[in-house]
């Protein structure tokens, strides 16, 4: 998925006891984190959004993905535990308001006063600890892609998608039209790139960014590509296209790595007309489903993500099996060479 400029995530300041200032709603270009990169908080970030001292706290109004899931689970640990929304601020000193909102998804905690409400809320378990204090900072920040100079306005839902695939465990995408978005080379990619609003430079370093995933830890892909995308040069340049295919085939040998091509003969299936990709995240996440959209990914959980597994299920039965995929890769690889000739 081509990530153009997008608009950029808003947060009002708040002062006690929850009055809107008079402040006018601020943008915060591709930051969304209220925590530096040295870790400093909300009132010395240094960006001039919390110079007042009687400006208390930020609540987003563009709630994520991971500060849903992140509110969700605070929620059910504070009930579990039997802890009313007053006696939190009263042992932890976290007013009960931002408690709240943060179960909403709507506000933005600091990380130390998450550790704090876990240990209030008797998280023992290590590794669960652990794991929850990391989403806590994925929510605050993705240092990885929101503090690169050269990187557009970054939406909260393009965050997520980010964070999904990096976390993914199995990845499963269609693409009607272009090449994969993980199997492509920079070349291709900014190729692409130019054909919309995308910064050209950014979307071939994202590119091979998002890529280091599958040289790391054991991760699957298994992705569907229309055999159209094969023959289609990205920004009628036959050159890339040429390597781009090449380096397909080379990538059809990797373990963790499953391509399909769906023939042209294949009739369309009813309701697939775009590219979406289905994460499986595993527990306490489990599956997530997103949509291409022309601006935003459309992220899906529960019956949608299961309905959109359902489709690539169907996907990949008409699909040509692996082998039959490689050689037929292989040919379209060596018909662009021919036709360079």
């Amino acid at each position: 998925m081509q990530f153009p400029f997008l608009r950029v995530r808003s947060y009002w300041m708040v002062e006690r006891p929850g009055r809107l200032s008079a402040v006018p709603q601020r943008r915060l270009l591709g930051l969304g984190a209220l925590e530096g990169p040295a870790g400093c908080d909300e009132a010395s970030v240094g960006l001039g959004v919390c110079e007042r001292r009687n400006v208390s706290w930020l609540r987003t109004t563009e709630p994520s993905l991971r500060s849903c899931w992140l509110g969700r689970q605070l929620r059910e640990l504070r009930l579990g535990s039997g802890v009313s929304l007053r006696y939190a601020e009263g042992v932890t000193g976290v007013p009960w308001g931002q408690i709240k909102a943060a179960e909403q998804g709507t506000h933005v905690l600091q990380v130390g006063r998450v550790g704090a409400l876990l240990a209030l809320y008797g998280v023992g378990d290590s590794a669960t600890r652990e794991l929850l204090l990391e989403l806590a900072r994925d929510v605050r920040c993705l240092h990885r892609w929101e503090f690169r100079a050269d990187a557009p306005p970054l939406t909260e839902a393009v965050l997520d998608y980010l964070w999904l695939e990096s976390h993914a465990r199995h990845i499963r995408s269609y693409d009607p039209t272009v090449v994969p978005d993980l199997l492509q080379l920079p070349e291709y990619a900014e190729a692409v790139a130019q054909q919309s609003t995308s910064p050209v430079a950014w979307q071939g370093w994202a590119c091979t960014e998002r890529q280091q995933m599958l040289d790391g830890p054991p991760q699957m892909l298994h992705t569907v590509v229309a055999e159209a995308a094969l023959r289609r040069p990205p920004g009628r340049s036959a050159a890339v296209l040429r390597q781009q295919l090449y380096h397909l085939t080379e990538l059809t040998a990797m373990p963790n790595i499953t391509v399909q091509v769906l023939p042209a003969s294949v009739p369309p299936l009813p309701g697939v007309d775009g590219s979406f990709a289905s994460f499986d995240l595993g527990p306490p996440y489990g599956l997530v489903a997103a949509v291409h959209d022309l601006a935003d990914p459309v992220i899906h959980e529960l019956e949608g993500a299961e309905r959109y597994a359902g489709v690539f299920e169907q996907l990949s039965v008409a699909a040509l099996d692996e082998a039959t995929s490689a050689a037929l890769i292989t040919e379209a690889a060596k018909r662009s060479s021919n036709r360079e000739e």
